[in-house]
């Protein structure tokens, strides 16, 4: 299930998590898989409604609250909107006169075999992956340059077997156009940059190229459906710090959706995904739905406040209500394939 995101992966058996071994001897081929929420985030155009995105886009930025900010940084609390140059609400006619950037954040991956190592390096240095205690903080790039060299190996098997590097980059990039055209058919023009947390195009060229193209108003889009502090606050962390240190950018009004696993759009996409699927089994009812999601560590949800665990399981909630709604009532389960 490689670069699988909340846009709902969706195959008949083969499940590459282990504690699903149980279920293939008891059901076979009986499984419907939904890969919930992966390190790579969202991960097909064709998968997850663009005009789900793009009207997620658009009432961020014409109907969402508006808050001041710090010049300091970037608050990612919620969807709302911020900047010492903001006003209270925003009017269509407003909005038009806006140019408007809509910045897609996602994890990135290696494109060839050769980046398999310099990436996993980026990957664990970052301290929302290995969260080190204070005394310990000096350790991070030694034990990240550890890990990546050990795990480079097993890693590059992996993406041999998908081609020789991670697809992420080009089905971002087809994102960001379909998003860009959904936008447009709205009647609102925008700019969308692509900005990878841990390999190219990295998130500060996207806002280096924001800036040579002097965008008013920006809407912050992260790829994961759900939020947690390793995924979407990892990449909040990196935009607040080159807004502190930028005059231009720390005046920039800017829109931060939190998450969306919630938005019916977004449910109404994976919902139909399911349906799709569930109808290729001769007996449908009998096909058991199985969710599957990277977890976190425990520490980020019990000590850090992490809402990632109860977002995902509402996230869960939602479609399986969604399905019952059109009459389909097959049994489901969740797994977490780290740390839960």
């Amino acid at each position: 299930m490689d670069a699988a995101s909340c846009s709902g992966v969706l195959s008949r058996a083969k499940l590459p998590v282990s504690n699903l071994h149980k279920f293939n001897q008891t059901l076979g081929s009986h499984i419907v898989s939904v890969s919930c929420q992966s390190s790579e985030g969202l991960n097909n155009v064709n998968r997850v409604s663009s005009q789900a995105l793009a009207y997620t886009v658009r009432e961020s930025y014409l109907c969402g609250p508006v808050q001041r900010r710090n010049p300091a940084g970037i608050c990612a609390a919620g969807v709302a909107t911020y900047g010492e140059n903001a006003v209270e609400y925003e009017s269509h006619a407003q909005a038009a006169e806006d140019k408007v950037g809509v910045l897609l954040l996602n994890l990135g991956g290696p494109d060839t075999l050769h980046d398999v190592q310099p990436f996993l390096f980026n990957l664990f240095a970052d301290p929302d992956i290995i969260r080190l205690p204070r005394l310990f903080r000096f350790l991070q790039w030694p034990l990240a340059k550890l890990i990546s060299v050990v795990r480079a190996p097993k890693s590059k098997e992996g993406y041999a077997a998908i081609g020789g590097g991670s697809p992420l980059r080009k089905i971002t990039d087809e994102q960001a156009q379909a998003l860009k055209t959904a936008l447009e058919a709205k009647n609102l023009p925008v700019n969308v940059y692509v900005g990878m947390r841990y390999w190219y195009p990295f998130t500060e060229e996207a806002v280096q190229q924001i800036k040579r193209d002097r965008i008013t108003r920006l809407v912050v889009l992260p790829l994961y459906p759900q939020f947690s502090i390793s995924t979407t606050g990892s990449s909040i962390r990196v935009l607040q710090n080159i807004f502190r240190e930028d005059a231009y950018l720390s005046r920039l009004p800017v829109s931060i959706i939190r998450s969306w696993y919630q938005r019916e759009g977004y449910v109404n996409s994976m919902a139909d995904l399911i349906q799709k699927e569930l109808g290729k089994f001769q007996k449908p009812e009998e096909v058991m739905i199985f969710f599957s999601a990277h977890g976190v560590p425990v520490s980020y949800v019990e000590k850090a406040g992490d809402p990632y665990r109860d977002q995902m399981e509402e996230c869960i909630y939602l479609i399986m209500q969604r399905l019952k709604d059109r009459g389909i009532n097959n049994d489901h389960t969740l797994a977490y394939q780290v740390w839960f």
